[in-house]
């Protein structure tokens, strides 16, 4: 095999395995459960990953004690973590249940980040991640989002798969949808 003919099989392998990644990216967004979550204030400065908003939502920062301890589940940081969501009168979907495995109705998957185990207390504080805590921006646009942030005006819709996978489709800006396009 010559070096030329090598070189184009591994670009194109690169290449398809990137479609996959775009593929799998665009049916979560389109056959996932849209779901829309309220966010918390926070300031954040990264000089390497560019400009962002971040997001920080009430599925984050878990008490389990507010949810029946898990059934006894103890979590360590790492773990899979399924969170049971209902949806309420205003649209915004809140944790409802913690599970080592997934449940049965909605659902989106995380993994626990930092968890806590206080003496005192029952249960345990969980940070989860769902890789959705950030959303790109231009500069002048994350920081104009950011504002709209602090004063409750900006909501998270995201796409949740039956697995459980949470994909941004965009943001909700004073009750409008304003959903990103994927190409």
């Amino acid at each position: 095999m010559t070096p030329l003919i090598r070189l184009l099989l591994i670009a194109a392998a690169m290449t398809a395995l990137l479609a996959v990644m775009v593929l799998n990216h665009a049916n979560a967004r389109a056959g996932g459960t849209e779901i829309r979550l309220e966010m918390e204030p926070v300031d954040p400065r990264d000089l390497l990953l560019g400009h962002y908003v971040e997001l920080v939502t009430p599925l984050q920062r878990l008490d389990t004690s507010e949810f029946g301890d898990a059934g006894g589940h103890v979590f360590q940081r790492g773990d899979r973590i399924w969170v049971g969501l209902e949806t309420g009168s205003d649209g915004s979907s809140r944790p409802v249940s913690l599970h080592p495995s997934p449940p049965g109705g909605m659902f989106v998957e995380g993994r626990v980040r930092y968890a806590s185990n206080a003496d005192d207390e029952p249960g345990q504080w969980l940070t989860v991640h769902y890789n959705i805590e950030r959303y790109f921006a231009s500069p002048e646009a994350a920081l104009e989002l950011e504002g709209l942030r602090n004063e409750g005006r900006l909501r998270l819709v995201v796409s949740v798969s039956e697995s459980g996978a949470a994909v941004i489709k965009g943001l909700e800006i004073d009750g409008e949808d304003h959903l990103d396009a994927l190409l």
